[in-house]
């Protein structure tokens, strides 16, 4: 998946927040299932870890390029 959520798992340990805190502010279990294994998550969740957090998406995702681009010819 080219969608990482290292940043998410780093900002978490830089401010001491734990998946347990997230549950309890009404993050669906299997949703933080998905975020432990870079899997997809909707955008309101996204917004909705945002608003829990105090942070912007940037922080909690990035992008990988799974192979390099072609050559342009």
């Amino acid at each position: 998946m080219p969608i990482s959520f290292r940043p998410m798992r780093e900002y978490m340990a830089k401010n001491n927040i734990s998946y347990y805190k997230l549950g309890n502010e009404g993050v669906d279990p299997q949703t933080l299932q998905r975020i432990r294994h870079d899997r997809p998550i909707t955008t309101t969740t996204l917004g909705l870890l945002c608003e829990i957090m105090n942070c912007q998406p940037a922080d909690l995702v990035e992008y990988i390029r799974e192979q390099p681009p072609h050559d342009a010819k």
